[in-house]
């Protein structure tokens, strides 16, 4: 699909005095202003961001609460249950946690739902099955915000409840719980509202722990943010710049097992480490199997056990990266057959082989490849569940509470949502789905974009710069690598074909040789979603127009530049 790239505007005033008060290159400075840092104070907090730059956790509502409730029931050696989430934010926010109980004395009982067997979120039966069990408090993490029944089943059965959540609210009802943490509530004044579930339970943690006791968890904290795609920025970006730095050091035997499986120990390491090294597999046992693997590995303090763990989550990542290349050629075909992109603005595809481990990686592919909302559901049975990715100008949870008389439950994110619904509804909530897209989506939002931020010409490439971009990292969501045009490229350099990426956790999918008017040569890497583009790379001659993002690279001839594509044109 043919991407439209659209130029960054900055107001040139703001870059002359963010550049003069910061001493910092034009480019770097107009980088700044691009992002919205469009003041001295603004681009220095953003540039120059530390750990004493979060704030007091007693800023969060319920903070001192839910304190007050852990801290009586350590003391009084009440039976805690934790509930968490089985991707990879759950799974690090339950671990911070419960490293931090059991730094305090005591070894909660930790309950994450089996993705199939389960479902997501608190269930009935295991409050009850709690409750049991002898547990007065009970814990929810990445879940618990929309458990309405389930928190007054709690409250009458006797037990505190803690949810530690960040998922968009009800406004029309009121949980039942004794401490509700999630930055989200109108009455929070805690001024990060973009935490992941990881973020709240840290912060958590450092209202629990002796001070500077929680930074031991920046590594868990780190590792959730980038893998549920917080925006980083404010306390995001503080938390996964120091944590990336926590993680290469990480002294916990599970997380080094991870580094060294995925080949990163040892290395600096960036956000895409994270997201397409540590992340799948974390991921991976709860979208086949049991998320209590992932966590297993995550609070162990075995080392030969680790590494059997590691090497069991890498092995279910590529049982994992099977399925879904299986699911995602069937779902081409059906997409072919079944969609109508001329009436339909949202892609909604229903299949009964499709294993709801895939389904939302499924979904993230081909809301990716067609640029529209995309639901896949998975039928199991009469209860289906399903898996919602959504684009930039249509948000998915308003969406879904416009159409909810079709669901049996949902919840999640503007960008990002689950669902459960049963098999007969299906044709009617595809109906009604669609028929709120067509009001809210404008036609022109269907076209995919690239954001660009100026003009760099790959002549113009040098270390220096590239290391002055590096300013400005973490990126990821929220604060994405600069991207560049660059029109004096040609390709292919030396008479070299495109090469397909070996890596299978890799999002690039192409490897190439491109050159620049000054003879030099550069790799270039283009992500898998190039493959099922128009352009057929291998009879393309001569000069293109790149937009990329140029980044140091360590191979064994030391730092070289790369080049990361975003899109490529014919001139």
């Amino acid at each position: 699909m043919r991407r439209n790239w659209i130029l960054r505007s900055a107001n040139q005033a703001a870059v002359e005095i963010v550049g003069r008060h910061l001493s910092v290159p034009p480019l770097i400075a107009r980088l700044l202003v691009c992002r919205g840092m469009d003041a001295p104070e603004k681009a220095g907090d953003f540039l120059c961001g530390d750990l004493n730059g979060l704030a007091d956790p007693a800023r969060m509502a319920d903070l001192p609460r839910a304190v007050q409730l852990i801290r009586r029931a350590v003391e009084e050696k009440q039976k805690i249950w934790i509930v968490g989430d089985y991707d990879a934010d759950g799974i690090t926010g339950t671990a911070i946690l419960f490293r931090t109980l059991r730094r305090l004395g005591v070894e909660p009982h930790v309950h994450i739902p089996h993705r199939t067997q389960d479902g997501y979120g608190l269930r009935a039966d295991v409050v009850r099955r709690a409750r049991e069990a002898g547990a007065r408090l009970l814990i929810t993490v990445d879940c618990g915000t929309t458990s309405f029944e389930e928190m007054e089943l709690a409250r009458s059965l006797g037990m505190e409840t803690v949810v530690v959540d960040h998922h968009d609210l009800d406004p029309s009802r009121t949980l039942p719980a004794s401490a509700l943490l999630n930055p989200l509530r109108p009455d929070c004044s805690y001024p990060e509202k973009e935490l992941a579930s990881a973020g709240v339970a840290f912060t958590l943690a450092r209202a629990l722990l002796e001070e500077g006791e929680a930074w031991q968890h920046l590594d868990l904290a780190a590792i959730g943010t980038i893998a549920d795609l917080a925006p980083l920025t404010g306390e995001n970006r503080i938390l996964v710049k120091a944590g990336l730095h926590a993680l290469r050091g990480s002294t916990k035997p599970g997380i080094r097992a991870l580094l060294a499986r995925a080949g990163l120990e040892g290395r600096s390491l960036e956000t895409d480490d994270v997201a397409f090294s540590l992340a799948p597999p974390l991921n991976a046992a709860g979208r086949m199997g049991s998320a209590e693997d992932s966590f297993r590995l995550l609070v162990s303090d075995d080392p030969a056990e680790s590494e059997k763990a590691a090497e069991a989550l890498f092995r279910q990542n590529r049982a994992r990266a099977a399925s879904g290349r299986e699911a995602f050629q069937k779902a081409l075909v059906k997409i072919s057959r079944e969609i109508n992109f001329s009436k339909d603005r949202v892609i909604i595809l229903e299949d009964e082989g499709w294993h709801p481990g895939v389904i939302g990686i499924l979904a993230t592919r081909l809301a990716n490849r067609f640029h529209r909302p995309t639901v896949i559901i998975a039928m199991t049975g009469d209860s289906c569940r399903g898996s919602a990715r959504s684009i930039r100008s249509f948000h998915l949870v308003e969406a879904l509470h416009a159409v909810r008389e079709h669901l049996v439950e949902f919840g999640g994110h503007p960008g990002a949502a689950g669902l459960t619904i049963k098999r007969s509804r299906i044709p009617a909530f595809r109906e009604a789905l669609n028929q709120i897209a067509r009001e809210r989506i404008d036609p022109k939002a269907l076209s995919p974009t690239v954001d660009l931020d100026g003009e760099l010409p790959l002549s113009e490439l040098t270390e220096e710069l590239i290391r002055g971009l590096e300013m400005l990292a973490p990126f990821g969501s929220g604060n994405p690598r600069p991207v560049f045009i660059s029109t004096d490229a040609s390709l292919p350099a030396r008479g070299e074909a495109p090469l397909l990426a070996k890596d299978g956790f890799s999002p690039w999918g192409i490897r190439l040789q491109i050159g620049d008017s000054t003879g030099r040569f550069f790799e270039a890497l283009h992500p898998r979603e190039f493959l099922e583009g128009s352009l057929n790379l291998r009879r393309i001659r001569g000069n293109v127009h790149l937009a990329y993002s140029p980044v140091h690279r360590r191979g064994a001839d030391g730092l070289r530049i790369e080049l990361r594509l975003k899109d490529l044109k014919l001139p």
